[in-house]
């Protein structure tokens, strides 16, 4: 495997799980580390003490409860699932907690997450910040965040998830509180083609759920991010049915409907995201 790929790492090991507890077991500072896919391409950095590291894949055993990164749960559930295993690389041992999260912070930024066109899962910039989800002016994420940024941070946590995934130019998810939940209907008279605005609401939404797209499958409109509940907003849902990206599963609230995709519609949806794009989400099989 090459160890290097995309930067320059550390590299003072590269092995498999057992391997690398037997190594860090004998680290008494910080250290940083890249988990990475069978192909080589890394999903995640951190740091940590202990065995932090493993902490990931014991998370990816159980069902997500909504308070962690459901992005790199993905990737590690469709790495297990495909009889493979996750690498782990420890690049950096240091006593100095600030040095590990300079290192942290600059491979973030070197591999780059995926809205920035990257491999990694991380849904932080790393150093400690939780700033930064998306490298956009300050006009352009007020712009994004629909004029709300400051004093809406539910609706931040939103397209701030969103925006991990994709660029977007306007709300996909809104927070269940703040708006009326319609129906989902087709617009009478008005024909439309899928865009890659209705994937990527369907994209999210399996990505949140944890859902797998390689598959005919079902899609929930609603998702929950860092506990905060949102819906597939009421235009983009009807834009998706207009546009016969999926039907909808109707429900006497709307916040419980569901999209349904058929083998044809849900290759369609992959292929307007790119599967190179949804294999990094974790919703498809590595190919």
């Amino acid at each position: 495997m090459n160890t290097g790929i995309l930067m320059n790492t550390g590299a003072l090991f590269v092995g498999t799980q057992t391997e690398c507890r037997k190594f860090v077991s004998a680290i008494e500072g910080w250290y940083v580390y890249i988990l990475r896919r069978p192909d080589g391409r890394p999903f995640y950095v951190g740091k940590g003490k202990s065995y932090r590291a493993f902490d990931h894949e014991n998370e990816a055993r159980h069902p997500n409860d909504f308070r962690s990164n459901p992005l790199k749960l993905n990737v590690i559930r469709k790495i297990r699932q495909s009889g493979e295993h996750l690498t782990y690389e420890i690049d950096l041992i240091t006593s100095d907690e600030l040095e590990a999260l300079g290192r942290e912070m600059r491979l973030i930024t070197e591999f780059k997450r995926l809205h920035e066109g990257g491999p990694l899962t991380n849904l932080d910039p790393g150093g400690g910040s939780t700033t930064g989800a998306a490298p956009l002016s300050k006009e352009r994420h007020t712009a994004t965040l629909g004029g709300e940024p400051g004093d809406n941070p539910e609706r931040a946590t939103l397209n701030r998830f969103i925006l991990n995934i994709a660029p977007m130019r306007s709300v996909i998810f809104k927070p269940i509180g703040q708006f009326v939940a319609r129906p989902t209907q087709r617009y009478p008279n008005k024909s439309m083609r899928p865009s890659v605005r209705q994937a990527a609401a369907i994209v999210a939404s399996a990505a949140v759920n944890g859902i797998s797209m390689d598959e005919a499958c079902r899609i929930p409109r609603r998702v929950v991010v860092d506990g905060v509940a949102g819906l597939v907003e009421n235009g983009v849902a009807c834009d998706i049915l207009t546009s016969g990206l999926a039907a909808v599963i109707a429900a006497r609230n709307p916040v419980d409907e569901c999209f349904d995709l058929t083998s044809s519609q849900t290759r369609h949806v992959v292929g307007l995201i790119g599967h190179r794009k949804c294999a990094d989400l974790g919703i498809i099989k590595i190919l």
